[in-house]
């Protein structure tokens, strides 16, 4: 992915103004395809922008990797935002085009474990009672995903119930199709409720407790 060295040094001024904890990028990839090695590039790029973005580039060895089975992550490549013990950002694919504001925002926040989400959005997250699972299909030409996506890893850094998947469709067609994903952004809350379109944080959140309930007494009920 090509930035210009206008914006590369935007970006790490960015970082350097913004950033106060060190934020890790684990890449889980094998670099046996155009996709792993333009994200290895990718993840190289991004720490050089900043001491406060460290690597940790692990192959997934087949699925064997104990820290891949640790974290139940399921499909590879995918780009892990890390630190200390947190592991609740996930992206499949290549987070270029509009998804890049979006992801320097998730490293930004997640540095900082602070978030701008509205204080009612807040709310509606500390009413979930089990651990949450958000997916959101994106497409790095779709000017309306950033802000879903934005959601979604807002809600991990906020809840350490929920887990947030992004996830690139076209580069990931497979896991489009199992979830019908016919445009987007497309977003899966606890695999039991989709949503096409953009949506407020309050709306995403409020969704997000009802996809919960509903869970809870399709088990308990």
């Amino acid at each position: 992915m090509m930035i210009s060295d206008q914006d590369r040094a935007s970006l790490g001024m960015k970082f350097s103004q913004a950033m106060v904890e060190e934020v890790t990028l684990l890449l889980f990839a094998d670099g046996g395809t155009v996709l792993e090695r333009e994200l290895t590039d990718y993840v190289n790029m991004m720490a050089s922008m900043s001491p406060k973005i460290k690597l940790d580039l692990q192959s997934p060895r087949d699925g064997k990797n104990e820290r891949l089975r640790a974290l139940r992550i399921e499909h590879t490549p995918v780009l892990v935002l890390t630190k200390g013990d947190f592991a609740r950002i996930r992206y499949y694919g290549l987070p270029g085009g509009y998804e890049l504001p979006s992801m320097v925002d998730a490293i930004i926040e997640l540095s900082n474990a602070k978030t701008p989400l509205s204080p009612k959005a807040k709310v509606a997250l500390s009413k979930i009672r089990r651990r949450s699972n958000i997916k959101v299909f994106v497409l790095q030409t779709c000017p309306f995903c950033p802000t879903v996506a934005r959601h979604a890893h807002r809600g991990a850094i906020e809840s350490q119930l929920v887990t947030s998947e992004v996830i690139d469709s076209q580069m990931f067609p497979d896991l489009a199709a199992r979830h019908s994903v016919m445009g987007v952004p497309k977003i899966i809350l606890n695999d039991n409720l989709d949503i096409t379109g953009a949506v407020t944080d309050v709306e995403f959140f409020e969704k997000l407790k009802d996809s919960d309930i509903s869970l809870i007494d399709s088990i308990y009920g």
